[in-house]
């Protein structure tokens, strides 16, 4: 199957926060609030558009989409500005084609290419882990609320991207966690 990943365009907003919904309907591990999330993540200061972005298939329907927003990690000496990966959607009928991977290969090479040391994922480490995400923790770094650790990833972008950082991921206001 033909896609082209590409950033959002303002005029699709509508069909994302759709493709979001669907995506997540009857998922277990869901708070039912991620196609909300977007819009409020779209609304923050440090919005990036260029890690906003969708995947379209060759006749122009869009069948998944990704959102790479800035987190913080702090210690007592340290602030370190890296990302989240929320929410990775994929229609159902499009899951188990590499969509998905395809998403995330885009918005890792976008945030490298930006400067930024890790991407963060709260998710199933089983199919995160294919694209080699490991437990925070294995970081030293852990979530600002209560989550299982396994299912608390993260991934450097670049060699030794985290080695000299610890402590806990912080997140925009629009998530509701912190």
């Amino acid at each position: 199957m033909e896609i082209k990943i590409r950033p959002v365009q303002p005029a699709e907003y509508a069909t994302t926060k759709l493709v979001v919904k669907q995506a997540f309907a009857g998922i277990e591990y869901t708070d039912g609030d991620e196609h909300e999330l977007i819009g409020r993540l779209r609304q923050e200061h440090a919005y990036h558009p260029e890690f906003d972005v969708v995947a379209q298939r060759a006749n122009g329907e869009i069948i998944g989409h990704a959102l790479l927003s800035e987190i913080t990690i702090c210690d007592q000496e340290l602030t370190v500005t890296a990302l989240v990966l929320a929410p990775l959607a994929v229609l159902p009928e499009y899951q188990h084609q590499g969509v998905g991977g395809r998403l995330i290969a885009y918005l890792e090479q976008a945030a490298r290419q930006a400067g930024y040391p890790a991407i963060s994922i709260l998710g199933d480490p089983a199919y995160y882990s294919r694209f080699g995400y490991q437990p925070a923790s294995n970081y030293g770094i852990k979530a600002s609320f209560t989550v299982p650790a396994a299912y608390y990833l993260l991934k450097p972008l670049v060699n030794d991207g985290l080695s000299t950082v610890k402590g806990t991921i912080y997140y925009q206001a629009a998530f509701g966690l912190n």
